[in-house]
């Protein structure tokens, strides 16, 4: 799918919520059971929140860090925004995103968390690019595309004009939200 000259793939709840439960048996099959889960904020807040549900792990915490200013436009680096909110000394941590681009900020986000003590660290991320020189251990799909999520057609449609192709079944969803705002 193209808008505004920008290959993007849309990733719909449906799709989001199998991609997840995938993820979750194959880190299952792995041996690996986090003692708490950490969004990297923004992307991984909604993703970290549905891993809770399905892990059964009540314990979330969050790390904020700011790399993209907008589609396609970054920071010069990635800049630690919120410093790690739970703690995570002498615990085994699954790290949660949405994308991994440069995989800058994943870097920077383990470093952080194993500086606070974390006995163990794993990632996962739903996407990540193929010219990334660093891989979540864990992570749906392989994209060159700008990926849209559900929970930011608004965020994502002030910058690109999106069209019924771009979104599918969920294109209702996002017309409705236009009226909104």
């Amino acid at each position: 799918m193209e808008s505004n000259n920008i290959e993007i793939e849309y990733i719909s709840w449906k799709h989001l919520h199998l991609a997840l439960i995938m993820l979750v048996n194959n880190m299952i099959s792995t041996g690996f059971k986090p003692d708490i889960i950490y969004a990297v904020i923004k992307g991984g807040l909604i993703p970290a929140r549905i891993l809770s549900d399905l892990l059964e792990i009540d314990e979330i915490g969050f790390i904020g860090v700011k790399f993209y200013k907008g589609i396609n436009t970054r920071e010069a680096k990635p800049e630690l925004t919120l410093p790690p909110t739970s703690s995570v000394r002498n615990k085994k941590i699954l790290v949660v995103d949405d994308v991994v681009d440069s995989g800058r900020t994943l870097q920077l986000v383990i470093e952080e968390l194993t500086r606070y003590g974390a006995k163990e660290i794993k990632s996962l991320a739903i996407f990540v690019k193929p010219w990334s020189p660093i891989y979540p251990d864990y992570y749906y799909k392989e994209t060159n595309k700008w990926v849209v999520f559900p929970w930011e057609l608004v965020e994502t449609s002030k910058e690109l004009q999106l069209r019924e192709n771009d979104l599918g079944e969920d294109y209702i969803i996002y017309e409705n939200l236009k009226k909104l705002i």
